[in-house]
């Protein structure tokens, strides 16, 4: 049994009564869960690596469930963790490497937190889940509702990638498509439909489903054999992955499991960069922006009101750093991906390498730095963004000089 401590607001300190309060009543920040973890041990950890279970929940003891028979998994985690030589030579990176979260069970990062959250909400009697998104979460939700024997509904904005929208609806969610601006109107209507219908919110408000992305902090020290990476680059939305990743490592420092953690870098669309914005200012929390049209659509969110200041806290704590990039570097970024180390990453997800580009490329990050970029989301999400000329699909003469001429295109 995992030793789950009171949910406590990590500006106040005040600690709501009930396990389904997520927002402190005082100063509206999302709760934080506090886990008891001061009596594991260095033998714990040992035990811990050694464990056959290859999902996250090899970390139980690391989060907010209380029994193991509430998990609901599909085998997310110990996503590969791949030395990427080709792409780093073309970077200058000795030491890149790129953590493949494409390939988790529904394709993006997202499994992670929904791994934990669907459990906690089986845990405490939901029937149905629900979230806003612009594809991936959806897509996540409906597939650990569907595990946990939920009914779940999900919002997505008009112009989302059908191809997100069809794998929302193959695991048995009620799909609804709402026009309106993302960050401001159907937010409201999503929060009213919470509250009227007494839905399980999975969104970044939801305190247990943040706790997921620690795993990434885990799962690093463990693939890496203990040593630390200088830099951690994550795709950037709303700011749960770095929050979570920076109390992962803080969590395993306070055991003295690890003596140092890594420099963390938010990267995001310039048309949606506002915690890049209130990084390079100073800022302590985020002033929203209109987000606005980008090929990195799973990122494309102007008011990270959750843990917009609390991933800024992650990066000035960690030393770390914030890139905006534009569609054209997100698209080369991901073509480079692709073509030089065999990942199909969609363009959000690429962000994390075209950072490491641009930060290499200014010589903030050297040579010889050991480099994590997350990819988070499968290019399958959003195939479309690989554009390709009409030339391409057209078929040649069944003739060994039609091949030739076309090799030579």
């Amino acid at each position: 049994m995992s030793a789950v401590s009171k949910l406590r607001c990590p500006k106040c300190g005040h600690e709501p009564a009930s396990r389904t309060a997520f927002q402190c009543p005082h100063c509206w920040s999302v709760f934080e869960v506090n886990i008891e973890i001061g009596h594991l041990s260095r033998a714990d950890f040992d035990a811990l690596r050694q464990s056959r279970d290859q999902t996250i929940w090899r970390w139980f003891d690391f989060f907010p469930v209380e029994n193991r028979t509430s998990i609901v998994s599909l085998g997310e985690g110990n996503t590969p963790l791949i030395h990427a030589r080709r792409l780093g030579d073309k970077f200058g990176v000795a030491n890149l490497y790129l953590k493949n979260d494409t390939v988790l069970p529904t394709g993006s990062l997202k499994d992670r937190s929904n791994s934990v959250g669907l459990s906690v909400a089986k845990e405490l009697g939901f029937t149905t889940a629900t979230v806003m998104s612009t594809g991936n979460a959806a897509a996540s939700v409906a597939a650990y509702a569907a595990a946990a024997g939920l009914k779940s509904v999900v919002m997505v904005p008009a112009g989302t990638a059908p191809s997100k929208i069809i794998q929302a609806r193959a695991y048995g969610a009620m799909v609804i498509v709402i026009d309106g601006n993302f960050d401001y109107e159907v937010a409201e209507l999503y929060k009213s439909a919470v509250q009227e219908f007494g839905w399980y919110d999975c969104l970044s408000s939801n305190p247990y489903r943040d706790e997921g992305k620690k795993s990434y902090a885990y799962e690093m020290v463990d693939q890496l054999d203990g040593q630390i990476p200088h830099w951690v680059i994550h795709p950037t939305a709303g700011g749960t992955g770095l929050y979570a990743m920076w109390k992962g490592y803080k969590e395993f420092l306070s055991l003295g499991w690890i003596d140092r953690a890594p420099k963390l870098v938010a990267a995001q669309s310039e048309a949606a960069a506002p915690i890049v914005a209130a990084f390079e200012k100073g800022l302590v929390d985020v002033i929203p922006v209109v987000a606005r049209e980008t090929v990195a659509e799973s990122i494309q969110v102007g008011n990270p009101v959750s843990l917009g200041w609390r991933a800024l806290a992650a990066l000035r704590e960690s030393r770390g750093s914030a890139v905006a990039l534009s569609d054209a570097e997100i698209l080369e970024a991901q073509a480079l991906t692709g073509a030089l180390a065999g990942i199909f990453a969609e363009p959000a997800a690429a962000t994390s390498v075209g950072a490491a580009k641009k930060l290499r490329d200014a010589g903030v990050i050297g040579r010889d730095d050991l480099v994590v970029c997350n990819l988070t989301g499968h290019g399958l999400k959003q195939p479309e963004a690989i554009r390709l000329s009409e030339k391409e699909f057209t078929p040649i003469p069944l003739t060994l000089e039609a091949l030739r001429k076309q090799l030579l295109r």
